[in-house]
């Protein structure tokens, strides 16, 4: 016999996380038994309990961690020594005001010195190289200031790529909110029924994993649902766009009127960008607005081109 770790009951059969190794019965685990000999051997190996999947995609991990395509290791190595020569470059760039000073001083003595003829030949020398000497730094903090607009540009690149990644990678995944928070509650179970008030069935072996998220500025909790098939979370979006009246009380919460609103799984780089975009184009008289496949789409009207907004540069688009 087995004690589960979350309610210290006996079980037999049971899921251990590979990651801090506790096991945990079906029921506090998260995932039904079905789906979980519906993950086949090697990813029942590597199965991990809800607690380590949030570590696992907490935001200080994200970037580095959760990115389909490779490791961003390297890339953010790489943005840490742009920053820090960057630094340095900063602190040459603000001796440039009393160099140029400095070499006007020095021409209008030189200048004097010529006129009147009573200059000192090792004098003129002196300050001769002086001026060469500063003409040079000048030069020098020329290039600098060429290389940190260099510098800003692969730092604006290299944000975009990791931005890029990251958005990638919640790809398969749905964002539900307006659903109440209820003790023991079965996520599985609201995700089925939120399927079937939407009008688009799902077994919940399509359901990868799932779990709660907290929100900006409220009590409530997102429900973030990751998908084994990304066409069935695209369906289940769709279909939810298309009810319009999904309410807490049409997934098992009677008499409960808050509206339940499904939608993509964005990063907050994205949903920044979704409410600019949305402000601009409704004060330039744009019908449409949605995110599809991660990405904000913005039309007209029934008849103009359909624009897609992936940076904030793309803002410029919308006329």
């Amino acid at each position: 016999m087995n004690i589960c770790e979350s309610c210290s009951k006996e079980f037999n059969d049971g899921a251990q996380c590979y990651v801090c190794k506790k096991r945990y019965d079906f029921g506090c685990a998260g995932i039904t038994e079905r789906g979980f000999r519906n993950l086949g051997a090697d990813r029942r190996a590597q199965w991990k309990c809800l607690q380590c999947k949030m570590v696992s995609f907490s935001p200080s991990r994200s970037s580095s961690e959760v990115t389909p395509g490779g490791d961003t290791g390297g890339e953010s190595a790489t943005l840490d020594v742009i920053l820090k020569e960057i630094r340095e470059m900063k602190k040459l760039v603000t001796t440039v005001p009393s160099l140029i000073e400095d070499i006007k001083s020095i021409k209008v003595e030189l200048n004097h010195l010529k006129e009147s003829c009573e200059y000192n030949n090792s004098s003129l020398k002196s300050f001769q190289d002086q001026v060469s000497s500063l003409e040079r730094g000048v030069s020098q903090i020329e290039k600098i200031q060429n290389s940190l607009a260099v510098a800003n540009k692969e730092i604006s690149n290299l944000k975009s790529v990791i931005e890029t990644k990251e958005q990638w990678s919640r790809l398969s995944n749905v964002e539900v909110k307006g659903i109440p928070l209820k003790p023991n509650e079965n996520l599985f179970e609201i995700a089925e029924s939120m399927g079937k008030a939407v009008g688009y069935e799902f077994h919940i072996s399509q359901i990868n994993y799932i779990f709660r998220v907290p929100m900006f500025n409220t009590k409530e909790k997102a429900i973030i649902i990751n998908f084994i098939n990304r066409y069935v979370k695209e369906e289940l979006v769709a279909a939810a766009r298309a009810c319009k009246t999904l309410e807490a009380k049409d997934v098992g919460f009677g008499g409960n009127r808050q509206r339940v609103f499904v939608n993509d799984h964005l990063t907050p780089e994205h949903k920044k960008l979704l409410t600019k975009t949305r402000t601009l184009a409704k004060d330039r008289g744009y019908s449409y607005i949605w995110v599809k496949y991660g990405k904000i789409h913005i039309r007209k009207n029934d008849t103009s081109p359909v624009l897609i907004i992936a940076k904030e540069a793309d803002l410029n688009k919308i006329a």
